[in-house]
């Protein structure tokens, strides 16, 4: 049985109770019966329309679209800062956790080094495979920006790091970050 069948079964039984009928004996509801209360009556009724509007869009429910990223005062005041150098998708992901909104867009880590770029502090370069790379700059490195070599799935490849100080900074500057993004 499909969702979508599931859910015309459901409005049966529940146009069947909103007028006082078993939907399993086809029997009428004894009048004493809590099934035969004129609140319940309502509610099934109600019941039966929202199924009605979702099975006429397909069985779908529209989801609301999510909120665009923001954060609070009290949310920056929440977020925990490495004392070990991290990668900007940790970075975003601990932003992410004391946020804790599952109703708010992701900030994504492009949102942050595209700003680091903008402001000098990254820079895009090539590597010599043709990929497309973001490097701290000298300034970057000032505050706190550094590469390091790691392996993975696919052989050694250049990490950039956000030092303790280079955290702090973008939670310093994240508002400013966010409007750049606007």
């Amino acid at each position: 049985m499909t969702e979508l069948e599931i859910m015309q079964r459901a409005k049966m039984y529940m146009d069947k109770l909103a007028q006082g009928i078993d939907p399993i004996s086809d029997q009428e509801i004894p009048e004493d019966s809590v099934l035969n209360n004129v609140r319940l009556a309502r509610c099934f009724f109600y019941v039966s329309g929202v199924l009605d509007q979702i099975i006429a869009c397909g069985g779908s429910v529209k989801k609301t679209p999510k909120k665009d990223f923001y954060v609070t005062e009290e949310e920056l005041c929440r977020i925990a800062v490495s004392q070990e150098p991290t990668q900007i998708t940790q970075f975003v992901d601990r932003i992410m956790n004391a946020i804790n909104d599952p109703d708010r867009k992701k900030l994504k880590t492009t949102t942050i080094t595209d700003w680091l770029i903008e402001k000098g502090f990254m820079s895009k370069q090539t590597d010599a495979d043709g990929k497309p790379k973001r490097l701290p700059t000298a300034i970057g490195e000032q505050i706190g920006l550094t590469v390091k070599l790691r392996e993975g799935q696919y052989g050694t490849y250049q990490a950039v790091c956000y030092s303790e100080d280079a955290q702090r900074f973008l939670l310093d500057h994240l508002q400013e970050i966010l409007q750049a993004e606007k």
